[in-house]
């Protein structure tokens, strides 16, 4: 296994896990989207951007684009990641992991809502939420080692959130990890 091509395809994953959520709370409230358009065009600078349709989100909010996992994972490849090498993106973990978004995240919810002492998973910050749905999928499909997973995103936490998000996730994390555990002994 590559490792750098397994972290791009985690960040990658971040990133689109992060626009499944966003979407989620989207369509409950329609008017983000008009929000979300009027910030775009005081932030984008006309004079640096060759052709305006470039940034338009209507691609994103789009029924064709929305749902369609390719498109989605190609959108953000080329936009968020263009300089990273195919070579170097895990697309087969890609397309392990990604898909799985809708299966396991009210799973995980309930997992975290068991353990967690004094809050509720929804009262989490989003990034928190991605990073539990990353890793928990990641260790029920591809199953990778649980070490290594919460040592992954504990890292990944500590680079791209704040300051309490690694304990959160490793604490949490740990709790969750022994009470998968336990299920699976009792399966055997």
């Amino acid at each position: 296994m590559n490792i750098k091509a397994r972290i791009n395809a985690r960040k990658i994953l971040l990133v689109y896990f992060y626009e499944q959520y966003f979407f989620l709370l989207a369509w409950k409230k329609k008017k983000i989207i008009d929000h979300v358009d009027k910030i775009r065009k005081i932030v984008a600078n006309p004079s640096e951007v060759e052709n305006e349709e470039d940034i338009d989100l209507s691609e994103i909010f789009s029924d064709d684009y929305y749902g369609d996992f390719d498109k989605e994972i190609t959108y953000i490849i080329q936009n968020y990641f263009s300089k990273i090498s195919q070579d170097d993106i895990d697309y087969d973990y890609v397309r392990q992991v990604g898909p799985h978004f809708d299966t396991f995240k009210e799973e995980v919810q309930e997992e975290v809502d068991k353990h967690a002492v004094t809050f509720w998973y929804n009262d989490m910050d989003l990034m928190d939420r991605v990073l539990f749905v990353l890793w928990y999928i990641e260790y029920k499909i591809v199953k990778t080692p649980k070490e290594v997973i919460l040592n992954e995103m504990v890292e990944l936490a500590k680079r791209y959130w704040d300051e309490s998000s690694p304990k959160l996730i490793n604490g949490i994390g740990h709790k969750i990890f022994a009470s998968l555990s336990k299920q699976d002994e009792k399966k055997k």
